[in-house]
C-alpha cells in the first residue's frame, strides 16, 4: 500500500488541486526534485516548468506551472502556491500555439523597444504549456 501525503495546489485565481498524492516531481530553481511521504520540511522556489504527480488512485497527472513556491510542512503536508497552474487537460492548445507564435514573431522583429527577456519568458511559458498538454497519464 503506497504511503500518501496531503497535497494542495493553488494559483492566484483558484484552487487547482486538493487531495492526496503518492509522489510529486516539481521544477525548482536549482533543478527538478521529488517529494514522497515523510519528506523533510522545506520551502523551495519554483521556476516555470512541468509538475508531475502520482495521485492516490495511481494516476499520473501533469500540470504546467509558471513559478511560485512549494512547502513541505513539518506535518508532511505539501502546498504549491503557483504564479499560474493548469492541468494538462485544461490547456487550450490553440491558444498556447498562438502565444508561442506571437513570442517568436516579437523576438524575430528585433524592434528597438523589444523586451527580450519578457518575450523569451512568454515563449518558454507557451512551450511548457504545449509540452504538458501533450502528456497522457
Amino acid at each position: 500500500m503506497p504511503r500518501l501525503f496531503d497535497l494542495t495546489i493553488v494559483a492566484p485565481d483558484r484552487a487547482v488541486l486538493e487531495g492526496r498524492a503518492e509522489s510529486l516531481v516539481a521544477p525548482g530553481v536549482e533543478g527538478y526534485f521529488g517529494v514522497l511521504f515523510g519528506h523533510a520540511p522545506m520551502i523551495v522556489q519554483l521556476r516555470p516548468g512541468e509538475l508531475k504527480l502520482m495521485d492516490d488512485q495511481g494516476r499520473t497527472r501533469y500540470l504546467a506551472i509558471s513559478g511560485g513556491f512549494l512547502e513541505v510542512s513539518p506535518l508532511g503536508q505539501v502546498a504549491v502556491v503557483a504564479d499560474a497552474a493548469e492541468a494538462a487537460e485544461e490547456i487550450d492548445v490553440a491558444r498556447a500555439q498562438a502565444a508561442a507564435a506571437r513570442a517568436r514573431e516579437r523576438m524575430a522583429s528585433r524592434n528597438a523597444g523589444l523586451d527580450v527577456a519578457r518575450a523569451q519568458a512568454a515563449l518558454q511559458r507557451a512551450l511548457i504549456r504545449l509540452r504538458v498538454a501533450g502528456r497522457t497519464g
